[in-house]
């Protein structure tokens, strides 16, 4: 096996990953199909196991080893844009559209931007707050440059990036009973929320009946009317803030929580990854609050 890993050939696996076509990576790097998969053909060479999956020439997916290289290209290409644009970068001008998680903006946004805007002053940031699955369409339309967005799935997928991989749990007032009571009084998002889907799911799937207690557009007002007992509500286990605790009893376990970067066009940027980043790197960091933990890296 070779002892180093070429560049251009990681970066044709994580383009093929991502887009999940030969072609569609081609046009991304700006090279032809067949080069795509000669430099593909030459990585797995290089590595002796077979990285992605094929049928009758088209693509089908990505083995377990190529999840796991592509885990290492991410990074190694990462630090190599990031230690290039440090050099090289510093005058870069344009506008960059981010689409958020309601979930991200309760992490420390405001250093994020201080530190992206001192990296790069002449880069100017658009940032858009959504439900996840409306911020995936729009990067795919090429409305958005990027977007961190939650995802819920029990198998990896190569489609984007996972930042990070938490457990969700079921959250409620740390002196209140509503835990007991049923119907289960919930408080969720309104329609179109992945959280609010997989908790009805598993309430239903466990027989335990429920009723909508308060619907909303942000954890700030679900957090109020969890501390005040009125009802519990799937979260991930990072935004357990002070006066919430996690709630076990008799309630179903509920599914991990994954952090994923997705990115358009402009995905190859070093900007994007930059920003990707920071926002990598502050996400990790512990909250400010009781039960703020570390979550975790996929694996």
């Amino acid at each position: 096996m070779a002892r180093h890993l070429d560049m251009d050939l990681l970066r044709a696996l994580v383009a093929t990953a991502e887009a999940a076509s030969f072609s569609l990576a081609a046009t991304r790097l700006g090279r032809t199909q067949s080069a795509i998969s000669l430099q593909i053909k030459r990585l797995e060479e290089q590595v002796g196991k077979p990285l992605l999956v094929r049928s009758q020439g088209r693509l089908e997916g990505v083995t377990e080893e190529g999840l796991l290289l592509l885990d290492y290209a991410r990074r190694i290409l990462r630090l190599n844009d990031e230690a290039i644009g440090c050099f090289s970068e510093a005058d870069l001008a344009g506008s960059l559209r981010v689409g958020l998680a309601e979930e991200v903006m309760e992490r420390d946004l405001g250093s994020v931007v201080a530190e992206f805007h001192s990296a790069y002053p002449r880069v100017k940031l658009a940032l858009e707050c959504d439900l996840s699955a409306r911020l995936a369409a729009r990067v795919e339309a090429g409305e958005l440059d990027m977007a961190l967005i939650k995802r819920i799935g029990e198998r990896p997928t190569a489609v984007g990036r996972t930042l990070w991989r938490e457990p969700m749990v079921w959250a409620g007032g740390a002196h209140g009973s509503a835990v007991a009571e049923r119907p289960l009084p919930l408080a969720l998002f309104h329609e179109g929320c992945i959280f609010r889907v997989v908790a009805q799911a598993a309430l239903t799937q466990a027989g335990i009946p429920w009723r909508l207690a308060f619907a909303g557009h942000s954890h700030t007002g679900i957090r109020h009317v969890l501390r005040a007992g009125l009802a519990v509500s799937p979260l991930p286990l990072s935004l357990l803030g002070d006066g919430l605790q996690r709630q076990t009893e008799g309630l179903p376990p509920l599914p991990e929580v994954e952090w994923v970067a997705l990115t358009g066009a402009s995905g190859e940027w070093p900007a994007v990854q930059r920003l990707i980043a920071m926002f990598e790197a502050r996400l990790w960091q512990p909250l400010p609050w009781p039960g703020g933990g570390l979550p975790r890296v996929a694996a």
